[in-house]
This record gives C-alpha cells, sequence and structure tokens, in this order.
C-alpha cells in the first residue's frame, strides 16, 4: 500500500534498513520504519530537537550503503508513540543537492512498489478480519479494502468459523491473543477442516520468537508483530495470498537431523536467499539473519563471543527444527566470512579436536 507521508505529498513505503544518525553523545544505530525520496522515519527512543541536521549512513537490504543528510521533521515520543500503537522515532526530510546516495535511494524504492501491486489482486479477494478491538479492527479493515481486498470484520475467532460456513475467504488475518479462542485455536481448527485447510492465515501479535514459533508450528502462514504500520499489513497479506506468491518466495521448515545447518546453508548461499532462519533446539533459541546467501548477523539466547564464535556453535547442532522465512535483510556485516569459510573453518576446528582426543585415548 502507498500512503501520503506526512513530509509533504511524497509517497512513502515501508522498508526495513539498518541506519546510522549522529547525535552530541556519539553514533546511534536503529532501524527504518519508512522510506520515501524525499525523507524516511527512524525508529528511536535518541530524538533529536526538530529542525537539527545530522548525518545519516542507510544500508539497503542488498548491503549497498548511502551517506544523506537529513533534518528532523517531526517525531514521536514514547508516551505519543504508546498512544497511537506505534514505534517511537523521527522523521528526516533528507537536505542538499541530488547525489549518488539520492538516486540510488530513488531507485531502490522504484524497486521497492513491486511488493505493494499483486498481479491478480482484485475486489472478489475475499479476506476476514477477526480483531476483538472495534478500533485496530476497523482500521485494518479500511486499509486492507483500499489495497483492493474484499473484508469481512468479525471480532472473535468463532464468529469467524461461522462465517467460513457461508463461503470461503481467501486470507483470513487473526489477533494471535483473544478471550475463548485463540488465533493458534483457530489455525488448528482450520486445519482439521477439509476446505479450510488450504487457506492461509495471517496472525498478528505480541513481537517474539515463542509466538512466532507457536505460530508457525500451528500451520500459521505468516506472523506480524504489534504494533504494525497499515502499509506493512497490506504487503504481508498481499504475499501469502498473490498466486505466485508460495511458488516466487517459499518459506522452509523441518528437522535437522534430516538435513544437517551445514546443508542447508550451502543451499541457500547456492541459491543466494535472503531471510531469517530460525533455529530451535531444548529451549535454545538462535536466528541467522542471511542476505544473497551470505551471513549477516547471528542471535542466541545466552550467547557470548564474537558473531563468528557463535556461528561456529551453531554448526555443533545435530538435531532441533528450523524455520525459514524469505525477506530482504539489510546491515552491516558482523561475521565476515562467506558459508563456505564457515563450513570449512568449522570442519577444521572439529577435525583437530578429534585429534586431541584421539591422542588422549591409553593405547592398549
Amino acid at each position: 500500500m502507498v500512503a501520503n507521508a506526512r513530509r509533504g505529498r511524497d509517497q512513502r513505503l515501508v522498508s526495513r534498513c539498518r541506519v546510522e544518525f549522529d547525535r552530541p553523545s556519539g553514533i546511534v544505530e536503529a532501524e527504518t520504519e519508512d522510506l520515501s525520496v524525499r525523507g524516511l522515519f527512524i525508529r528511536t527512543e535518541a530524538l533529536l530537537p526538530v529542525g537539527e541536521e545530522s548525518e545519516i549512513r542507510l544500508v539497503l537490504p542488498d548491503g549497498t550503503l548511502l551517506g544523506m543528510r537529513g533534518r528532523v521533521a517531526h517525531m514521536l515520543t514514547p508516551s505519543a508513540a504508546r498512544a497511537l500503537g506505534r514505534h517511537p522515532g523521527m522523521g528526516f526530510e533528507l537536505v542538499g543537492d541530488d547525489s549518488e546516495s539520492k538516486l540510488k535511494l530513488r531507485a531502490h524504492i522504484e524497486s521497492l512498489r513491486t511488493e505493494i501491486t499483486s498481479p491478480g489482486l482484485n475486489t472478489t479477494t475475499q479476506a476476514i478480519v477477526v480483531e476483538p478491538s472495534p478500533p485496530l479492527r476497523a482500521r485494518m479493515a479500511r486499509c486492507l479494502e483500499s489495497a483492493g481486498f474484499k473484508v469481512t470484520p468479525c471480532a472473535s475467532a468463532t464468529d469467524a468459523l461461522e462465517t467460513c460456513t457461508q463461503w470461503r475467504p481467501d486470507v483470513i488475518v487473526c489477533a494471535a491473543a483473544m478471550e475463548g479462542m485463540s488465533g493458534i485455536d483457530l489455525a488448528y481448527a482450520m486445519a482439521d477442516h477439509e476446505s479450510l485447510g488450504v487457506v492461509p492465515l495471517v496472525l498478528t501479535g505480541d513481537e517474539g520468537d515463542l509466538g512466532r514459533l507457536e505460530a508457525f508450528r500451528a500451520g500459521v502462514r505468516d506472523y506480524i508483530p504489534k504494533p504494525f504500520l497499515d502499509e506493512e499489513l497490506v504487503i504481508r497479506v498481499h504475499r501469502v495470498v498473490a498466486p505466485l506468491a508460495p511458488v516466487a518466495n517459499p518459506g522452509l521448515r523441518g528437522n535437522l537431523s534430516d538435513i544437517g545447518l551445514g546443508t542447508l546453508l550451502s543451499l541457500f548461499e547456492f541459491e543466494r536467499k535472503s531471510g531469517i532462519l530460525l533455529l530451535m533446539r531444548d529451549g535454545e533459541i538462535a536466528r541467522l539473519f542471511v542476505s544473497e546467501g551470505k551471513i549477516l548477523k547471528v542471535e542466541a539466547t545466552g550467547a557470548n563471543g564474537q558473531p563468528r564464535a557463535r556461528m561456529m556453535k551453531l554448526l555443533d547442532w545435530e538435531t532441533g527444527q528450523f524455520e525459514f522465512s524469505p525477506c530482504a535483510i539489510g546491515g552491516s556485516d558482523e561475521v565476515q566470512a562467506s558459508v563456505t569459510q564457515l563450513l570449512l573453518e568449522h570442519a577444521r576446528v572439529s577435525d583437530e579436536l578429534d585429534a586431541v582426543m584421539t591422542s588422549k585415548v591409553p593405547r592398549g
């Protein structure tokens, strides 16, 4: 969905990119919420006064670094953000003459427009929105209708199932946490239904790996953390209902006992995949941020040490589950090694450890 931005009448698009800006106390690392040809909104609580200028360093999903200068046009304080169901941050207006960085930003924005229009989508595409909050339910229905969906709003999952007895929707968007029948309960009920089992279900809920993991285990097609922008909702729902989406942008899940992590990462490198790989084992959770087949960042519960050392420990996992969600990934390269280099290094370390252990075995 394209919206008229507050920064004049330019169009803004949702895009999560790593970004840095300068404050008197030092450099602040954050991420963008949306971009336009004239400016950007940065999610952060490290706010600058309206009117102040700062150098902005933006990293596009393909790793391209753009250096620009911006002026704070407006801000959203934490208290105001909570009242509006938004993230705190600042809207920057880009200043100065056109530069190579600004031209690259425009090209990136043009490429994003394909995420917003869905070939084959029309007003016959039926969507059910399940949300107990009347204001949020109305907002979600309004933005999806403006994007070409025919929306039926429901206050509960049981109401949605009752509606489905009359006609089958093309997609259901449902709150994860609700009294009575939850979004997860709805997912299992749909899976047991002969005709609803193929209908994609998108849940909205609190940000966190455990809730997302539970949703994906229940067969949910996508999970949108709250709070979210209207444009983000439209993009994510477009993806699950677009006729070519399951072929062009498939997810992947399974067990590490069936396909090893090294094999999985080699596949991503060969096919230049981008997305987030979620790993789960005995209460441990890790996330790998992959861009064009290269691991940029590694997050793991209770992890210490450098990103490369964390990756070596993860490559020791022989059991567990994985869930890969394709999406554009940007930001700095914290691992500083290709998948092939990591696998070779892990094999070398394993061989050296095996040699040490063998030398300690008493000879008969």
